[in-house]
């Protein structure tokens, strides 16, 4: 391997904490674009009323009760089948990004969007966004780690669509930033993807 693609990982490794220290740093209350976005969820909402109720079904599946019992079912599957390697690298990415979030959102303690009446129940700080960081996490490492290798390609661009509609229904519904949604799903996938790296520098070549 060239001496390029050696360092490449840890170039996106900086690029993406750089876009994510950048996010937090300019998103929120006083971020024009911010602003912007959830005022026009918020006109968005009051214009198609009959479809908020399909967004907060599909938002419930970024729910912590949902993604967990998805990664009990894959991990209870790699068990099974005896791929301790994979099992323990689902559970690292999952985990890890789970706690990582409420670390940051106790550190940087950005108060949530409160332009209009939330019309789902939230309880925590909103950088990053814990729907948008733990769906991609989880929906990433299933994919990755679950999915028999031939179906791995469309399997991944599956899992990353459905994390991408999943953050975006945040801010539709007035309850996340779009900064937080952004840096939830770097630190999602960038949690994945270094799960991913350990389990090709572990020697598992059905990961590669």
């Amino acid at each position: 391997m060239t001496t390029r693609f050696r360092i490449l990982p840890y170039a996106l490794l900086a690029v993406a904490i750089g876009v994510f220290l950048f996010l937090e740093w300019i998103g929120g209350s006083t971020y024009p674009l911010d602003v912007a976005a959830i005022r026009d969820g918020a006109l968005w909402r009051a214009v198609h009323p009959q479809a908020e109720g399909w967004i907060i079904l599909y938002t419930h599946l970024g729910s912590a009760p949902a993604l967990l019992t998805m990664t009990a079912l894959g991990a209870v599957w790699l068990w099974w089948r005896r791929e301790r390697m994979r099992f323990a690298a689902l559970l690292a990415a999952v985990l890890v990004t789970r706690i990582g979030v409420e670390i940051i959102k106790a550190v940087v303690d950005r108060a949530r969007p409160s332009l209009d009446p939330h019309p789902v129940v939230v309880h925590s700080q909103s950088f990053p966004s814990g729907h948008a960081s733990n769906s991609m996490a989880t929906f990433l490492a299933l994919a990755l780690f679950v999915a028999p290798e031939r179906w791995r390609r469309p399997t991944v661009m599956a899992a990353v669509t459905a994390s991408l509609v999943m953050g975006a229904t945040r801010p539709v519904l007035g309850v996340h930033w779009p900064s937080d949604v952004l840096a939830g799903w770097i630190f999602g996938s960038t949690v994945t993807l270094i799960a991913w790296w350990w389990l090709n520098r572990r020697g598992d070549r059905s990961a590669a």
